[in-house]
């Protein structure tokens, strides 16, 4: 496939009705996306679709381009000419995620692959969405937030399981600083389902289904996040001043996450946070090892109507903004209702 140069985003295009997980998947069948990632100034020699291309050196923090040796420009149209996975939706940032897979990805996926053999990619766009006020009841996109490559080299990325992560911004830009703390960090995520070679992603079902009434099969993960019950003192400070008062002790997530985090994990653990709060009816909380990234939620129990005006209950808790651990942050509170069960 010969890419040519200096190609235009394009606007993204999709329509949600309904931030269900049921409601996504009938969406999906309505789903019209018209992106085009810009290809910058490639090699005009003809490639095999959905090749891996090759490496750059290593890349200077000032050149935000790539991350790991992998700039998106290398994948130009991979939403054109690769093949759709499945979409999700992140209830706490109110973003559709949408993800696709090369030729040896999609192989290795539909063979039910734990290992990946080397060339597969996998691309992620991040679409942030907001309500139509024209429509209430409905989400639209409003942009384009983000971008991911999750790129297999078993000896490259033999410290990361295999996986090389590279992660932009809108406008195709690199975080290009701390690339070992994020690399680890995002390994660290997907270290949750190594039975799925750490890959969370699966097909979704587009065809007609034989028997509609039975929803798609989601494979189940080895319940591999990991709380302790700890005493508030063995806390740190910052976050031991945040805690309800009278709370004695609490659900502290252990493991390679707490190991390896930084802003993204902070923002992605807080519904895991508030499932596990409202299990035990105790405070429970992700921080680093060092006390200056955390992520806190608890169940408040005042009662409170949801989005759909059910009743529910009130969650709280407190975050930190900082992206990479080692430094002071603002401390930021956050609320949101829960359906009652």
């Amino acid at each position: 496939m010969c890419v040519k140069p200096h190609r235009l985003f394009s606007t993204l295009g999709i329509v949600m009705k309904s931030f269900s997980p049921a409601a996504v998947f009938s969406a999906a069948f309505a789903l019209t996306l018209a992106v085009s990632i810009s290809a910058a100034t490639l090699t005009h020699a003809e490639k095999e679709p959905g090749a891996v291309p090759a490496q750059k050196a290593p890349e200077d923090l000032a050149d935000q381009d790539s991350m790991n040796g992998y700039a998106l420009a290398d994948f130009a149209d991979f939403q054109k000419n690769w093949h759709f996975v499945t979409v999700r939706y992140r209830k706490d940032t109110s973003e559709m995620r949408l993800t696709y897979a090369n030729d040896i990805a999609w192989a290795a996926l539909n063979a039910k692959s734990t290992d990946y053999p080397d060339g597969a990619v996998f691309a992620k766009i991040g679409i942030l969405t907001a309500e139509d006020p024209a429509f209430t009841s409905s989400a639209v996109p409003s942009g384009a937030r983000r971008f991911q490559l999750m790129v297999r080299d078993k000896k490259k990325f033999a410290d990361t399981n295999g996986w090389g992560y590279a992660l932009f911004d809108a406008h195709g830009k690199a975080s290009g600083k701390d690339v070992d703390i994020r690399s680890r960090a995002c390994d660290a995520c997907h270290a949750l389902v190594p039975e799925r070679g750490y890959v969370f992603s699966e097909p979704m079902r587009l065809d007609v289904a034989e028997n509609p009434e039975v929803p798609q099969a989601i494979t189940p993960i080895a319940g591999n996040m990991v709380f302790e019950t700890v005493a508030i003192a063995a806390l740190p400070k910052a976050l031991q001043e945040k805690l309800p008062k009278g709370a004695p002790q609490v659900r502290q997530l252990r493991g390679s996450l707490e190991k390896n985090i930084f802003r993204g994990t902070v923002d992605e653990i807080r519904p895991t946070l508030a499932a596990e709060a409202r299990r035990t009816d105790m405070p429970a909380v992700l921080a680093s090892t060092d006390g200056t990234l955390f992520s806190l939620m608890y169940l408040d129990g005042a009662a409170c109507a949801g989005p759909d005006g059910k009743p529910g209950v009130t969650i709280k808790g407190f975050y930190t903004t900082g992206e990479v651990p080692g430094k002071t942050s603002n401390i930021v509170p956050t609320t949101y209702c829960a359906p009652k069960e």
